[in-house]
């Protein structure tokens, strides 16, 4: 049941209980009005019978009239009644007559009347009555008392008529002011009620940009429920703002953590592959160092064997050229060696002042073959500036990553090779068109002894070794690539500084 209709109820109720009380007791009270208007006249009635009776002597039949008269020509009196004193003395007996509408009836019965009185009787024959009773002297002195019964029908008429017009009013009334409070109703409270209703709902639906609709200052309970409604929400819209700012905070501070953290694990992850592969590499320094001992010096003495057999004047030709084939192959084996061990071992840097672009020409020379330039287009961007660095371990350095590139294109493709200097910065570029590597491949691949070429292709050591080189310039490599759209290569290490050797 609604707020509204709880109220017009009880609006109702009060109102039918009011109205009933009110109607009750004017009833009651224009009744009593009545009747004492009736007992008035009854009364001056009684005086002007009793002073007639006086001058009426002892004549009975002048006193039946003045009685008869009195009943015929007053409205409301039934029936009139005297009696007079038979003998002196108190308890005498007294003769009555009793005049009505039809005739005299005469009673008899003990007791003086000694006062005016009047009482409300039931009457067995006409209903509520008022009986009263008015005590006089006749005209010889004797006691006599007066009885008139006057009914009370015109009160309970007129009592009767003013219930009904009551009744009419307050049922006209009571439904004028039902719908009246109703609509007052509705328009004072249940729509400001509503008003605040939807508004909560709206804040119970998540939408705190809401505002309860009421006048900003005075007003009654309502306008001040809305307007603690209002600052409720309003402290509720700061504690969320707030609330969010932190949780932003906390966000971006456990964000920056996040990272910070990833940051860390891949350094990790890479200084422990950096570890491995240095482990890889000076073990592989101490292999190559007894292989190059051990094979060094037998090589060393077969090259000098054959010099000596070379040198004999009677040497036939044939065996000359067998021994000239014999000492290339044996140079070539040095040569290997060698190169090996440059490979393994650490790497010291020796700056001077170079440029660039003759060790950019000289890897291109050493690494592409007149096959490799015909399948392959290359394309160089070097600047003509004069850097200090180490030229041994850059033309190193640029010699294995053009081979890689050339490496990941042999159906051909496109070579691009940049040497730059940026502020105090030196920058190489090599880029390929090839095959490209995928990123589980692209994070192992700085790794020694990491290779996806086929056995006896490479022994995964040309990047590793390029690592190692930058991280001797004090740089840093990285790679760009994609699974057959190429790969690139990016060096960036700072100039030697003027005093360094």
């Amino acid at each position: 049941m609604s707020l509204r209709l709880q109220l017009v109820l009880l609006f109702t109720a009060v109102l039918a209980a009011t109205l009933l009380v009110a109607s009750a007791l004017g009833l009651r009270i224009a009744q009593r009005s009545v009747e004492e208007e009736i007992r008035k006249r009854t009364a001056e009635l009684a005086s002007a019978t009793t002073l007639a009776m006086k001058h009426a002597g002892n004549d009975d039949d002048q006193i039946s009239e003045e009685l008869a008269a009195t009943v015929r020509t007053h409205r409301g009196i039934l029936r009139a009644e005297v009696a007079r004193q038979a003998a002196l003395g108190i308890d005498a007996d007294f003769t009555a007559a009793r005049i009505e509408a039809g005739g005299i009836v005469f009673t008899r019965w003990r007791g003086p009347a000694t006062r005016l009185a009047g009482e409300v009787i039931d009457d067995p024959d006409s209903g509520r009555a008022l009986r009263l009773v008015a005590p006089f002297n006749d005209a010889r002195g004797a006691k006599a008392r007066l009885v008139l019964l006057a009914s009370l029908a015109e009160a309970e008429h007129l009592v009767a008529a003013e219930r009904k017009a009551l009744l009419q009013v307050a049922m006209g009334a009571s439904v004028f002011l039902v719908v009246a409070f109703w609509i007052l109703l509705g328009r004072i409270l249940i729509r400001r009620v509503s008003a605040l209703q939807l508004t909560m709902r709206a804040v119970e639906g998540g939408l705190l940009d809401v505002h309860a609709p009421g006048p900003r200052e005075g007003g009654d309970e309502l306008a001040y429920l809305a307007r603690g409604f209002n600052r409720m929400l309003a402290q509720i819209r700061g504690f969320n703002a707030e609330l969010t700012k932190k949780i932003e905070e906390a966000t971006a501070e456990l964000t920056k953590k996040n990272r910070d953290l990833e940051e860390l694990n891949e350094l990790l992850v890479a200084a422990r592959r950096d570890l491995t592969s240095q482990e890889r590499l000076a073990a592989l320094g101490q292999l190559a160092g007894t292989i190059a001992h051990e094979l060094g010096n037998p090589l060393n003495a077969l090259s000098g064997h054959l010099q000596l057999l070379a040198r004999r004047p009677d040497l036939a030709e044939p065996a000359r050229s067998q021994v000239a084939v014999l000492q290339g192959e044996v140079t070539r084996m040095t040569q290997i060696i060698r190169r090996f061990l440059d490979q393994t071992r650490g790497f010291t840097p020796a700056a001077e002042t170079v440029e660039l672009a003759p060790l950019v020409d000289e890897a291109l020379d050493l690494t592409l073959g007149m096959e490799a330039r015909q399948r392959i287009q290359i394309a160089r961007e070097v600047d003509g500036v004069a850097v200090r660095t180490d030229p041994g371990l850059v033309r190193h350095l640029l010699t294995n990553l053009v081979a890689n590139a050339v490496d990941a294109m042999p159906n051909g493709g496109r070579l691009e090779v940049q040497a730059r200097s940026e502020g105090r910065d030196v920058v190489l570029r090599v880029s390929d068109t090839g095959t490209g590597m995928a990123p589980d491949v692209k994070r192992h691949i700085f790794e020694a002894f990491y290779t996806t070429k086929p056995d006896g292709k490479g022994t995964g050591l040309g990047l590793a070794i390029c690592k190692e080189i930058a991280r001797a310039l004090r740089g840093r490599i990285d790679v760009e690539s994609e699974p057959g759209k190429g790969s690139a290569f990016t060096v960036r290490f700072p100039e030697a500084d003027a005093h360094a050797a």
